[in-house]
């Protein structure tokens, strides 16, 4: 059984609580293990403002799930998706036709850290000390 790179992003139901969103996670990851897929990442997000309303919901909780599993794995996934009423929307996506764990955690700790941003004064100083040498 050949396992692929997937992610699948989900909305949940704003008025759920942490509790059952939680629970709606593990069932999700359960379908996953139990199709000998593994798990990379899941990211939960806090309370977002929707850009449009879904499902008559300003607001909702989204989840990024990126995983390794096989083709029945996401059928099965999909199936549970539709059937849970704190899911409001979904998407999966394939991101590679090969799953290798070790390479996705290497190519992660290798990851450039993101350049630090220059605060407002150093910004100023750095403008003032500037028009100082032009002025001279």
């Amino acid at each position: 059984m050949k396992l692929r790179h997937y992610e699948t992003f989900y909305l949940l139901h704003p008025d759920l609580s942490d509790e059952e969103r939680t629970v709606i996670s593990e069932k999700l990851q359960q379908v996953i293990i139990s199709g000998h897929g593994e798990i990379v990442k899941i990211d939960p997000w806090p309370l977002q403002k929707l850009a449009y309303r879904v499902q008559k919901q300003p607001q909702g909780y989204y989840v990024l799930m990126e995983y390794g599993a096989s083709a029945e794995s996401i059928s099965e996934l999909t199936r549970r998706l539709r059937l849970d009423e704190g899911v409001m929307k979904f998407v999966t996506t394939k991101t590679s036709n090969e799953f290798d764990a070790e390479a996705l955690a290497k190519a992660r700790d290798e990851s450039v850290p993101p350049a630090e941003a220059e605060t407002v004064e150093e910004a100023l100083d750095s403008t003032q000390s500037t028009e100082e040498r032009e002025e001279k």
